[in-house]
């Protein structure tokens, strides 16, 4: 029987098939069964400092707008949000031989840092920095947003210990750059992709409305494109997020460099029997081909064990656009 466990953030996994952070990891009971389907981790479902913030909002508009008043009730409310958190990771841990992994998405470097620093003492084994960031305005330029990103992340390692994987959207001007840089602020890790909510317009009630919530099978193509890319080049360890709907699909993106893939639309949609067919499907194709242990698959299809790099850039895309190769 092939050996599935693999290293991601310093912590063992018995395989490579992470829950990724959603609804379906925001109860102690969805934590479970996710274990009991065979997961190798977890990760939480992200807390929002926005989310905090509306539910602080009632509470805050009594303090007769007083700076010092809506300063401190603005921390009161913070703190109990975020205790629902953490108990969430204690009772994960109580029923769990997985790492569990917290996620949080927020702005303020000082609120997260402190934050951060909970979430290790509550137990979890690695932190997700959730950064998506949609730049609306104009003026902020590319520097700026990614400074702000860097500088967060430096916060947030500088107040824990636990392992941080950073969640990177693709549309930065040169995600590797941005991916070294945060390697170098204290990420040992990075998820690639994040995937913001998708907008869409309700003609007949003339407002904005959700788009499709769920990523498709086809969106881990540039997961994989990015990741075969940076293997071994930033200085962090890869995690893929974004279209992994089966045990074939993390293969690929094993072979191309990930350390581990998350799963999250497919468990939606089928239930969290999707983890066990994956874990079982990635099992089955190493039984085949007698490889006997998952590293041993890992990265050999990176750019940088390749003998034609130029595969991996522009010349793929020429090529695509003639038909030709």
């Amino acid at each position: 029987m092939a050996d599935l466990s693999v290293s991601f953030l310093g912590l063992k996994l018995r395989n490579p098939i992470i829950l990724g952070s959603s609804g379906l990891s925001s109860t102690k009971e969805g934590v479970k069964k996710a274990i009991d389907a065979g997961a190798g981790a977890v990760v939480l479902k992200s807390l929002f400092e926005e989310q905090l913030r509306a539910e602080l909002a009632p509470v805050a508009g009594t303090a007769d707008a007083h700076p010092e008043a809506e300063a401190f009730l603005a921390g009161m409310g913070m703190n109990e949000g975020t205790n629902e958190y953490l108990d969430l990771i204690r009772d994960a841990k109580k029923s769990s031989d997985v790492p569990i992994i917290a996620s949080v998405n927020g702005a303020g470097d000082s609120f997260w840092a402190e934050f951060a620093s909970r979430i290790a003492t509550a137990g979890a084994d690695a932190l997700e920095l959730n950064l998506g960031h949609v730049p609306t305005d104009p003026s902020a330029n590319a520097a700026a947003i990614e400074d702000r990103l860097v500088a967060l992340v430096t916060a947030v390692a500088k107040s824990v210990r636990i392992p941080i994987c950073a969640k990177v959207g693709s549309s930065y001007t040169n995600v590797g750059n941005l991916g070294a840089r945060l390697a170098k602020a204290g990420a040992r890790g990075l998820t690639l992709f994040n995937r913001f909510y998708r907008m869409d317009v309700d003609l007949d009630a003339m407002s904005l409305s959700a788009g499709p919530m769920r990523s498709s099978p086809e969106a881990y193509h540039e997961s994989l494109r990015w990741i075969s890319i940076l293997e071994g080049r930033v200085g962090a360890e890869l995690c893929a997020s974004g279209g992994v709907y089966d045990g074939l699909t993390a293969l690929r993106l094993i072979a191309v460099g990930a350390s581990a893939t998350q799963m999250c639309s497919v468990v939606y949609a089928k239930g969290y029997g999707a983890i066990t067919a994956a874990v079982g499907e990635i099992e089955a194709w190493m039984d085949a081909r007698k490889v006997a242990r998952i590293s041993d698959l890992r990265g050999r299809l990176a750019r940088r064990n390749s003998g034609a790099p130029e595969l991996y850039g522009r010349l793929q895309y020429v090529k695509a656009l003639t038909g030709q190769g």
